[in-house]
């Protein structure tokens, strides 16, 4: 093709065809023109394509790790309800003084499983460690993802909170001197307490639960901790529901998005 055009150009040289020899000059020049332009047009539609698929691909991993989120968070949200529901439970059996041993263990021993919320933010993390946040283009996107994930940092910081409250009560010297631990087995098997196979009342150790749940009944650091676990559970819970649910609206933001996408 190179060797056609040049011969053209000589035979209008030879020819001494000056007009005609410039007005080919500047047609070639145009043709090579628009041909870099075309090939700069691939080769961005190709990085635009390349992009996109880095884009979708983080997308993707968000709605993954929202899923997750979503779904741990769930989770947690029943056990911390369950566990205001024993808390105020043995609040009223000790200002009532009148409680079943089955059910004061049951709501008592439900206090001790401490579920950690621990986010799925692989994703992220690597989009953030990776420099790579400029393909995520939505900006309500990328902020909304950045919101949540203090919102989870929160979260962990109260959760952390309860968690000592409990371990300096629970585990302290003066109340493991007053519980048998075998009774977490008994306790294990769940709600509703009825349904149980083993019970408190009817274990070989019954008047060893007896002697404990007597003193605990009467123990004003135990009464004072159930009003602390229900204050500071009822606290954290609407945070809990509050990314539970920013998590749910992040997913349909982010799935609209790639639908809308794909069909441009």
């Amino acid at each position: 093709m190179i060797k056609f055009f040049r011969k053209i150009r000589y035979d209008l040289m030879e020819k001494n065809k000056t007009g005609k020899y410039l007005k080919y000059a500047i047609g070639e020049i145009i043709l090579v023109v628009v041909g870099i332009l075309i090939a700069l047009q691939i080769n961005n539609l190709n990085e635009t394509k390349k992009e996109q698929a880095i884009t979708n691909k983080y997308l993707s991993g968000f709605v993954s790790d929202l899923e997750k989120d979503r779904a741990q968070l769930d989770n947690l949200i029943n056990i911390r309800k369950k566990q205001i529901a024993s808390a105020k439970a043995l609040h009223h059996m000790i200002e009532t003084n009148d409680y079943d041993l089955d059910s004061f263990y049951g709501h008592f021993y439900y206090l001790f499983p401490f579920h950690r919320f621990i986010p799925n933010s692989n994703t992220l993390e690597e989009v953030l460690n990776s420099s790579h946040l400029r393909f995520i283009t939505n900006e309500e996107i990328k902020n909304r993802l950045l919101d949540l994930r203090n919102e989870y940092k929160t979260i962990q910081l109260i959760e952390e909170h309860i968690y000592e409250d409990r371990s300096v009560y629970l585990y302290s010297a003066l109340i493991m001197s007053h519980i048998e631990l075998n009774g977490l087995f008994i306790a294990d098997t769940g709600f509703p307490i009825e349904k149980r196979e083993e019970s408190f009342s009817k274990s070989k150790d019954v008047e060893v639960y007896k002697k404990d749940a007597d003193y605990l009944m009467k123990d004003r650091h135990f009464k004072s901790f159930m009003n602390l676990l229900d204050l500071n559970l009822t606290f954290v819970i609407p945070q809990v529901e509050k990314a539970r649910n920013d998590c749910q609206s992040i997913i349909s933001l982010i799935e609209e998005k790639m639908k809308n996408d794909k069909i441009l």
